[in-house]
């Protein structure tokens, strides 16, 4: 036969359809050094592997060296396992472990990407869905970080049942949307007391932040007629300079980053049943000290959270300081709700409803109740859109 690619395919076809090698060799005239040379090339690359090679000059990607190969294996085994109290909270990504041979002074040190080609090789990573972005209809007009503090996220996780008790407890967790600190309380309840309790003591650990963002659950925000007046939480943030931002109601992806924490925490921690409250508050501290203290970022240059704080001015309460939690007179400040335009062109916040217009049905505007000059401004892609008298008193 001439056409050699075509020797090559039919070589392969008889050998799939059981013929000896030596049938093959004599039917095609070919050598048994040329049909294992082909069928090795098949079983490596399937059709393609039937071409012909280029002849051009080649680069050889370097190899690192086996040892180093060894090292990043064993660290990612040893993270995965989660065999113990220090690393049942650990990542087990090419961030984590580049950390770890940083610790141990190893070199030549590999960057994430060549450990990340490790793992594939080696059958220890899922390909990620790369999925094609979404046109938006507008641009989200919540808040940014770009700085530790600049916000913080809090959320609720429960209930949470201890073993042989009924009772609902419920975690509280705060969260920077910067540089990933986290702040973990147990509480009893989801009482508006439990909430000014939580974030005194998250203040205390974190410092206090420019902005904290809600949902609106109705121990954040109040509900009915009195929560025109402002609740005791939107009360207790400005008084300590803190601007509260509530998120669009019923959507949840707005709290994104401590809501994917959220979602991480559960299982591992959830692994084990607590039968008292003091064994899963004490799991809640180691939890968010491996977190604080393990856990690196690309963004903050590989460095944890606790790392990348040092040395920051972080404005945190006192250690002794008792956040009260009585009803505080109305300090003057900026409170931000951001919402979608209902089908009527109307928002509804602190159970008011505002007329904006059913052409902007759909949009999300930001609200902002100016406690100072006693007015609400909406916002629509950063422009102002509409202002209504907001008056409010000290009782």
């Amino acid at each position: 036969m001439h056409d050699e690619f075509a020797a090559r395919q039919r070589a392969i076809t008889l050998r799939i359809q059981g013929r000896p090698v030596k049938y093959i060799c004599q039917a095609l005239g070919r050598s048994e050094f040329w049909f294992h040379k082909w069928w090795r090339r098949y079983l490596q690359a399937g059709v393609e592997g039937l071409y012909d090679l280029t002849h051009a000059t080649h680069h050889v990607a370097q190899r690192i060296p086996p040892e180093l190969e060894r090292a990043i294996l064993s660290i990612r085994r040893r993270l995965q396992a989660h065999a113990t109290p220090a690393t049942r909270y650990s990542l087990t990504g090419a961030a984590a472990i580049l950390a770890e041979l940083k610790a141990l002074n190893v070199r030549p040190l590999p960057c994430e990407r060549t450990i990340e080609r490790v793992l594939q090789r080696h059958g220890l990573t899922a390909p990620r869905v790369r999925l094609a972005p979404l046109l938006p209809r507008q641009d989200y007009p919540g808040p940014q970080a770009r700085a530790s503090n600049e916000l913080q996220e809090v959320d609720l996780v429960g209930p949470v049942y201890l073993l042989g008790s009924g009772h609902r407890y419920y975690i509280w967790i705060g969260k920077d949307a910067f540089d990933g600190a986290v702040c973990l309380r147990l509480a009893y309840s989801r009482k508006m007391d439990e909430v000014l309790w939580f974030l005194g003591a998250c203040w205390k650990d974190l410092g206090r932040p420019e902005q904290v963002q809600f949902d609106n659950a109705r121990e954040l925000c109040g509900w009915g007629t009195s929560a025109r007046a402002l609740s005791r939480v939107i009360r207790l943030c400005l008084r300590f300079a803190v601007s509260p931002v509530f998120i669009p109601e019923g959507e949840p992806q707005f709290n994104g980053s401590v809501e994917n924490f959220n979602g991480w925490f559960q299982a591992p921690l959830f692994d084990r049943r607590f039968r008292w409250p003091g064994d899963l508050r004490r799991e809640l501290a180691r939890l968010q000290e491996a977190v604080n203290t393990q856990h690196v970022h690309p963004r903050l240059g590989g460095k944890t959270p606790a790392q990348h704080r040092q040395g920051l001015r972080l404005q945190r309460l006192p250690a002794s300081f008792e956040v009260p939690t009585g009803r505080l007179p109305l300090s003057a400040g900026r409170v931000t709700f951001i919402r979608r335009v209902s089908v009527a062109g109307a928002v509804t916040l602190l159970s008011q409803a505002f007329r904006v217009g059913k052409r902007h049905r759909g949009l999300y505007l930001r609200l902002v109740v100016d406690t100072g000059r006693g007015r609400l401004t909406a916002y629509l892609n950063g422009r102002v859109l509409k202002h209504w008298p907001y008056k409010l008193l000290n009782d």
